[in-house]
């Protein structure tokens, strides 16, 4: 302070640096508080209650209202050995390991042909417990739905909204089509079938309100199931009987042909067995090279059925999935390789630059060439293999002529021996293939007598006893859980959308100024009086307690200058700013100070009528000239506050309060007085607070607990950080003590509200 009593600048409070500032809730900072978190629920315990109450409720009643539904389950087991008693290998061999097959008997048991059958057999279709249809409109919630809606449509189409629908007359033998799809799908929706993909059991269950039924169906599935297995046995093994049957009969024709025709050309050429026997030298390299022939034609062919498959695969572009010759070739493996390490990079690239970019081009160029030597390597495959043909076509070709060179030097008693020779051996094929076709025939008819299913049953489904659904313990339980965690979504969402300050630790994280203190609502025994009486009539009350430690937060901040000029303002009207500026003024009079209140709300003067002054000497009287200093001033017989009223109804009273009449009367006036408290009006209201924060040592604001919103206040301090007013730092009040117990804040509300005997 400077000589004159009134603090400067530079001698004002040092306020925290940051200014006003919006951070997150206490619960939801980088460092989760679980303490936070558990005061949280404690304050809203009634609404999480509430929610866990009427939620649990519901549920309660959906679930006893719910129709019991009935699951029955019955097994079955795949048998991949075949029984075959004629081949001794199939007898004893082992499971077949594929998937495939299991999930292929499961599709066959889900086929829409089993299921008729089963519909066919239980005669489902004038069973009115599963064709609901039967028992006509049921009254159910889905049944008045559909009903609705379909008077829906109907008005629709009458108001011409919509087309009426098409009403197309239907033929019984329709209506019993669409009447089974239906049941079919129905059917099929209320059965679960599965495997664990860990064994060959298949497992069937079948669900449903009536539990015979459900037995009887899921039992019925299983047994047709068996007999569909073997009806498919026997008609598969029908067919390869009549198919075999026809083959013998063809190759039975074919050895008599053969062997006639040897015993013909014997007795033409008169060819005795020892003849046949006497074979020459020729004779034997005729054999010789017949047969060589034989394979030489057989190479010939499979070299060119090779390179035919080749080039087609090569038309179609299958080439490397279709022709061994590519797929075995390391270059190309490797090329392929290559090919897709380029084209990785090329999709690389492709995300990050443009199809124009220089490494795009580079790594296509790079594709093109890999590509080309692929086609490159295919070509020298293509060549080699032609190359093969025609090495065998000229070894075929070489074979002929050497064959037909000895067939000139044979006489023609050995032709006629190579020529039964070649009768002989094609009646000795027919008859071997004939014998084969012949025992695989009497084989497969022997086995239409035994055929069994590839499954058993392994346990028949029983009827339940105990519905499946609804398990009631655990919907209730589920329930109370979800219920419990809506409840607490609630509380989370109610406390984030909670506007107000409750505590210091909120408004100084939230607004970077320091609180100040907090001031209890005055309720019970305070009531009967007057509240700015409490500080005089209750000193040890809490109230006055409060007051005290906001004044000593005041007369700390700053030890050796402390500020004696203080404004007292708020945001918004009520919030209690004029009853904290009589109990500051009274509170430090009762300490012995000397004390001056000021009002200067210039709008809604209140001290006069709190403290029974004259309104009639006010401050612009005073700088008018009209009346001496010492007559606008009164006197608290109480405590001994000296005090200045007003009067509504001046105006412009922002010209008064910012003139250098005013400034000098606060100068001159704080020589005389340890302590001078202002009553502004709120700074959103009017500027007049603006306007004194700039003259005073330091500003009181005050914030009213949990109502205040924090924008607001966050815009009134920013007013008048922005006019260069000094926050001394922020005053909570009306602060409900029991409420503000519960929340768990280790401030001085809590021990207001929790340890009274220390403030009563």
């Amino acid at each position: 302070m400077d000589g004159s009593g009134v603090g400067t600048r530079d001698d004002a409070i040092t306020l925290r640096a940051a200014g006003p500032r919006l951070t997150r809730s206490s619960i939801w900072r980088d460092q989760f508080d679980i303490r936070e978190m558990l005061g949280m629920l404690r304050r809203r315990r009634a609404l999480i209650l509430g929610c866990m109450l009427v939620l649990t409720t519901i549920a309660v009643l959906v679930v006893f209202n719910l129709k019991p539904k009935y699951t029955a389950d019955t097994a079955l087991l795949l048998d991949t050995r075949k029984t075959n008693v004629i081949d001794l290998q199939a007898v004893v061999s082992g499971l077949q390991p594929e998937a495939a097959a299991v999930r292929s008997e499961i599709d066959v048991l889900r086929s829409r042909q089993l299921i008729e059958k089963v519909i066919e057999k239980l005669g489902l279709v004038g069973n009115p417990d599963f064709n609901t249809e039967l028992k006509g409109d049921k009254g159910d919630v889905w049944s008045s739905l559909a009903k609705f809606r379909r008077s829906a449509l109907d008005w629709l189409a009458e108001i011409g909204v919509i087309r009426p629908p098409a009403r197309v007359a239907l033929t019984p033998a329709e209506q019993q089509q669409q009447t089974l799809m239906r049941l079919t799908d129905k059917l099929l929706d209320h059965l679960a079938i599965g495997n664990d993909t860990r064994s060959y059991t298949i497992k069937l269950s079948y669900t449903d309100e009536n539990p015979e039924l459900a037995t009887q169906i899921v039992n019925t599935v299983a047994d047709l199931y068996l007999v569909d297995q073997l009806e498919a046995k026997f008609d598969a093994t029908k067919r390869a009987n009549a198919w075999l049957s026809q083959q013998v009969a063809e190759l039975r024709t074919q050895v008599n042909a053969a062997e006639q025709a040897v015993q013909t050309y014997r007795d033409q050429h008169k060819l005795t067995a020892a003849d046949v026997k006497g074979t020459t030298i020729t004779t034997q390299q005729l054999g010789e090279l017949n047969s060589q022939l034989v394979l030489a034609n057989a190479d010939l062919a499979q070299k060119e059925a090779r390179l035919r498959q080749f080039q087609e695969a090569m038309k179609k572009g299958t080439v490397e999935a279709d022709a061994p010759e590519v797929l075995n070739s390391p270059l190309i493996t490797q090329l392929r390789a290559q090919e897709t390490e380029v084209v990785r990079k090329e999709a690389d690239l492709s995300a990050r630059f443009g199809p124009r970019h220089p490494a795009i081009i580079n790594v296509r160029a790079e594709l093109r060439d890999v590509r080309r030597q692929i086609a490159q390597e295919i070509n020298k495959i293509v060549g080699n293999l032609a190359q093969d043909v025609q090495v065998a076509r000229i070894r075929v070709q070489s074979l002929q002529q050497n064959l037909a060179e000895l067939q000139k030097n044979a006489s023609k008693s050995n032709d006629a021996t190579v020529k039964l020779h070649e009768l002989e051996r094609e009646a000795q094929a027919s008859r071997a293939l004939y014998e084969s076709f012949l025992t695989r025939f009497k084989e497969t008819s022997q086995e239409e007598d035994i055929q069994q299913p590839d499954a058993r049953v392994i346990a028949r489904a029983d009827v339940p006893v105990d519905p499946s659904f609804p398990n009631k313990k655990l919907f209730i339980a589920l329930a109370l859980l979800g219920s419990a965690l809506i409840g607490i979504v609630i509380a989370v969402i109610a406390e984030r959308l909670d506007n107000g300050f409750r505590a210091a630790e909120q408004v100084e994280s939230m607004t970077g100024v320091v609180g100040l203190g907090m001031i209890p609502m005055i309720s019970g025994r305070g009531l009967l009086r007057k509240p700015e009486d409490t500080v005089l009539r209750q000193p040890s009350s809490a109230f006055a307690e409060s007051i005290r430690s906001v004044r000593t937060a005041i007369l700390y901040a700053n030890v050796d200058k402390p500020p004696r000029v203080l404004l007292v303002t708020s945001a918004v009207p009520e919030e209690g700013k004029s009853l904290i500026s009589v109990s500051l003024a009274r509170s430090a009079a009762k300490a012995g100070q000397k004390v001056l209140l000021i009002d200067a709300d210039l709008r809604r003067p209140k001290i006069a009528a709190m403290l029974k002054g004259r309104s009639d000497a006010t401050l612009p009287e005073l700088f008018a000239g009209k009346i001496a200093p010492e007559e606008v001033l009164n006197r608290d017989a109480e405590s001994g506050v000296d005090f200045i009223c007003a009067h509504a109804g001046m105006p412009n009273p922002q010209d008064l309060l910012g003139s250098q009449h005013m400034r000098d009367f606060v100068r001159s006036i704080s020589q005389h007085y340890d302590m001078v408290v202002i009553d502004s009006p709120p700074v959103l209201a009017a500027s007049d607070s603006l306007v004194l924060s700039r003259i005073v040592d330091a500003t009181i604001f005050i914030v009213r607990w949990e109502k205040t919103p924090r924008q607001v206040v966050l815009g009134a301090l920013k007013q008048i950080q922005t006019v260069g007013g000094q926050i001394a730092g922020v005053v909570l009040s009306r602060v409900n003590v029991r409420k503000h117990a519960r929340f768990g804040y280790g401030d001085h509300g809590y021990y207001y509200g929790t340890y009274k005997e220390y403030a009563s």
